[in-house]
């Protein structure tokens, strides 16, 4: 297959030296609109590559860009005006026309049957697909869709009739989680780059993990926590520090969610509540002698007693402070970006 590489002669940088030089698909100005199904199919539905797949996006697109929101307001018979009580964030619907075949040079009767069995096997009602725009002022930003219900557009014939394979369908998209996305940002920090603590302090080593929350929604820090040892962590973007329970070498690397409406502790190998462990905890006497050991025996999450309270605010950058107990012990940070619009 013969290389596409070439090299750009002196004489030609100028045209790549100013921007008003620039072709337009190097200036990158088109919004762009990519739907990755939950198999892992591109489809380009808008911009310079719409079509592709035999599939593009019709004129009209509904529910994509402002954030689904509703004011709860209580209104009196002798009250002037209105109270706003609260404001309450919705799901997010997306309402947009699909038309399938009709490029030029125009799809065969199998080339169309082949670009809408893609399509329609991409639309799962039980799982999440993602849709990313991009522009060039806010990059790709991605939120997770799937079908809201059937699809019922009326055909008034067959896509395939007298050779014109192309039909345009409504489709509607769901959003669980109304906010776009980027990808996290993450830093990792290591107890053995640390310089070690007081000898009061059990942690031996502490250091300070900095990221930005460059999202215009607020966000919750995850952490993941090596084992085995005990660990610190700040919560958000506050004084307030938390202590995580003692973990073992079995617990292996643990997931702290700092999100309140998440499960807080996840082990990547929780360990089963079997008989075994159910008997000494029943016993009292045992309890008095194997406390540690009844302990290890629960799921870490049920080994944790406090809570995460606070958020890192948009468009602020945190510093997170953790410890560890142990001289090799690993803690990696992670934040993830969040935005109302997709653009």
């Amino acid at each position: 297959m013969p290389s596409t590489t070439r090299f750009i002669r002196k004489a030609q940088m100028p045209a790549y030296d100013m921007w008003d030089k620039l072709s337009p698909r190097l200036q990158g100005m088109d919004i762009r609109l990519l739907y990755i199904s939950p198999d892992g199919q591109l489809t380009h539905l808008a911009g310079p590559d719409e079509g592709r797949e035999g599939v593009h996006l019709a004129s009209v697109l509904q529910g994509d860009y402002h954030w689904p929101f509703d004011q709860v307001i209580t209104e009196g018979a002798y009250q002037l005006g209105a109270t706003i009580e609260r404001t309450n964030v919705n799901k997010r619907v997306i309402n947009f026309g699909v038309m399938i075949g009709g490029g030029h040079p125009p799809m065969s009767h199998y080339q169309y049957h082949m670009a809408e069995d893609r399509w329609w096997n991409g639309q799962d009602p039980d799982r999440d697909g993602w849709l990313g725009q991009y522009t060039r002022f806010s990059g790709w930003r991605w939120i997770r869709v799937r079908p809201a219900k059937t699809v019922d557009t009326a055909l008034k014939q067959s896509p395939v009739a007298y050779g014109n394979n192309f039909a345009q369908w409504d489709v509607n998209w769901v959003c669980q989680t109304p906010y776009y996305t980027k990808p996290a940002l993450f830093k990792t920090w290591k107890a053995a780059d640390a310089l070690v603590d007081d000898d009061r302090d059990p942690v031996a080593g502490e250091g300070i993990i900095t990221l930005a929350n460059r999202g215009d929604l607020e966000s919750h820090v995850k952490y993941l926590v090596s084992s085995p040892g005990q660990a610190i962590v700040q919560d958000n973007y506050s004084n307030r520090y938390i202590t995580l329970p003692e973990l073992v070498k079995t617990d292996g690397t643990v997931l702290v969610d700092t999100d309140p409406t998440q499960r807080t502790l996840t082990s990547s190998t929780d360990p089963v509540d079997n008989l075994f462990y159910k008997i000494i905890r029943s016993s009292k006497i045992l309890d008095f002698f194997l406390h540690d050991l009844e302990q290890t025996g629960l799921p870490v999450w049920q080994r944790f007693d406090s809570r995460f309270s606070f958020t890192v605010p948009p468009k602020t950058v945190v510093s997170l402070r953790v410890k560890h107990s142990n001289p090799n012990g690993i803690i990696t940070a992670i934040l993830p970006q969040r935005y109302r619009r997709g653009r």
